[in-house]
């Protein structure tokens, strides 16, 4: 091979390994877009195992081809961002990637066989001649048409990098009548492009081992097909499909569902049910019971946080989602079918209880009581923490008469506490200790553009208690607010005002985040010493193994630096957060 052979083949395996490179600068979103787009609509397609596998696999290939060179809505290319993220290249890779940005589609004839020492095409639309480097292509025979990326490496030698279609007499005919064919720019390239990708997923062409099949794809072992739909998918979603259906019926184990259950967003439930229908619906089972799997795995986790009150997705609004695909024509009518379907088959999957003895539904009676009684009627600090006493001296007494079996027995729920407000605010600083005084987990939910919530997760009665105790400190803060503001500290406070009353309100909360601890831990040693049982570590794991459940990504986030306060505002709060006693102010009969 002459020296300028050997630099334009390693010019061309550059440019390919560049390409691949950017793929990852692909939005996925895109992608799946462009697939449901292509693939055909209705439920009276009828195709038998290999031209399903064609299809999802000329879907998959030729989408992502595509979105290489389609600018996004800033105007820069995956290879524009690719660029940017390599910064300063080496002179071989900065004339590579020069190369590969300034390639384009192109419809080529072969003007020589492939078997030859030089293969040469013609484009047909400008009736160029090109030599052809790069990889060997199979066999193909003098005037085969091809469609696809093209690298120009020099004036007329130039490498096909990306996914090289050959045409049928049909699919040459919509290259060649296409409006843009041949026009420059990327917008006219990639409609042109689109055009002929998308009569080739739905209509199909010529089928040709090593170049838009895979070798083996004409075998009939089933095992082949399946490889051959798995190799194009996403590389995390195929990984887990391939242990789901390694399970072959087993339960999976938790660190599989943990993974799995990262993929609980809208976007990658849809996707994937719309896989697992489609495969179905083929009549690819192994490919389907995999995908199965993953999906009841998925909307189990759904189910589980509508009940932990988290999060805004729900099974209704996926089934509104998939409602307003198929009114796009996204969509077949297949795939609410089959989710309809598994939402069957998951309903007896809840967890949710299905009634209450009559020592727990005492308790809660007690609970809302003390709720509807004392918090419609505003209450100060002092109340509120001997309220809070009082609750948690019945739920004590209610776990103490359960044996363990029965103790663990119990369900987990969640509670969404609402704040009416987008900001942090002092009365924050008590959601961790009401959390903790009855046992339960809480985390924070800020929407993009929302309002704060809280979510309290534990069990059933503990999540009603805090939820009660939360709503007392929220009226004891407005009392004891409102007092302050009519006293004589914040009147002499002209011209500072706000920044008295959050001072107040900082140490107010300060004082009942104290109170609360300290009551927390006189309760601790008062169960221990009068039962020989501790129940904490108990609920903990109980609590922890639910949340687990939950697949949510919870992040601690530490405290920035103190704001400045004004002391004797902050003292006056303080002072307030610490006038009680540890008499109930709550009584209640039983």
């Amino acid at each position: 091979m002459s020296t300028a052979a050997t630099l334009f083949q390693d010019k061309s395996h550059l440019v390919a390994t560049l390409l691949i490179a950017a793929m990852q600068f692909v939005p996925r979103d895109r992608g799946e877009a462009l697939i449901r787009k292509w693939l055909p609509r209705g439920d009276g397609l009828t195709v038998d195992g290999h031209q399903a596998l064609a299809m999802m696999a000329d879907a998959v290939l030729l989408s992502s081809d595509l979105l290489l060179s389609q600018p996004s809505t800033t105007g820069s290319t995956a290879f524009d961002r690719l660029a940017k993220s390599r910064g300063k290249l080496a002179a071989a890779e900065a004339s590579a990637m020069e190369a590969l940005r300034r390639s384009r589609f192109r419809l080529l004839q072969l003007e020589t066989d492939t078997q030859g020492p030089e293969v040469v095409v013609r484009d047909v639309m400008s009736n160029e001649r090109l030599r052809l480097v790069g990889e060997e292509l199979p066999p193909l025979e003098h005037g085969t048409a091809l469609f696809g990326r093209a690298v120009l490496l020099q004036e007329d030698v130039c490498c096909l990098p990306g996914a090289t279609t050959p045409l049928d007499a049909a699919a040459f005919a919509v290259a060649r009548g296409h409006a843009a064919a041949g026009a420059p720019g990327l917008a006219a390239g990639g409609r042109w492009a689109e055009a002929v990708y998308m009569h080739v997923v739905r209509l199909g062409t010529m089928d040709v081992p090593g170049l838009n099949r895979p070798e083996d794809f004409f075998d009939d072992d089933d095992d082949d097909d399946v490889d051959a739909i798995l190799d194009d998918l996403d590389p995390e979603v195929r990984d887990l499909l391939m242990e789901w259906s390694d399970l072959d019926g087993s339960p999976p184990d938790l660190y599989l569902l943990q993974k799995t259950r990262k993929h609980v967003d809208l976007e990658s439930i849809l996707g994937i049910l719309f896989v697992a229908a489609m495969s179905e619906d083929m009549a690819l089972m192994e490919i389907a019971d995999g995908f199965q799997g993953m999906l009841f795995a998925l909307l189990e986790t759904v189910q589980r946080r509508e009940r932990a009150a988290s999060g805004v997705l729900t099974l209704d609004g996926i089934a509104q989602a998939i409602d307003g695909e198929i009114a796009r024509g996204a969509f077949p009518e297949v795939v609410r079918d089959y989710f309809q379907d598994c939402r069957k088959q998951l309903g007896g999957t809840t967890g949710l209880p299905k009634g209450d003895d009559a020592a727990m539904a005492r308790l809660m009676q007690i609970i809302q009581g003390l709720r509807a009684k004392t918090v419609a009627q505003g209450c100060t600090e002092h109340e509120a923490l001997a309220a809070a006493e009082k609750v948690a001296e019945l739920l004590d007494r209610h776990g103490l008469s359960l044996s363990e079996l029965e103790f663990r027995a119990q369900p987990c729920e969640g509670i969404g506490i609402p704040t009416g407000r987008r900001r942090i605010a002092p009365i924050d600083q008590c959601v961790p200790p009401i959390a903790a005084f009855f046992d339960c987990r809480v985390w924070r939910e800020h929407p993009k553009g929302g309002e704060l919530r809280y979510v309290f997760f534990g069990l059933r009665a503990d999540v009603a208690a805090a939820q009660y105790l939360y709503e007392m400190v929220e009226r004891a803060f407005e009392t004891e607010t409102n007092a302050f503001k009519a006293g004589a500290l914040y009147a002499s406070m002209a011209g500072e005002r706000r920044t008295a009353t959050t001072s107040f309100q900082t140490g107010l909360a300060r004082g009942i985040t104290g109170k609360l601890r300290a009551l927390r831990e006189a309760r601790d040693a008062r169960s221990r010493s009068e039962s020989g049982r501790d129940l904490v570590p108990v609920k903990a794991a109980m609590v922890d193994d639910e949340l687990d459940k939950l697949g949510l990504n919870l992040r601690v986030q530490t405290r920035g630096r103190a704001k400045s306060v004004i002391t004797d505002a902050f003292d006056a709060g303080k002072e307030a957060g610490e006038r009680f006693e540890v008499t109930p102010g709550v009584t209640t009969e039983e």
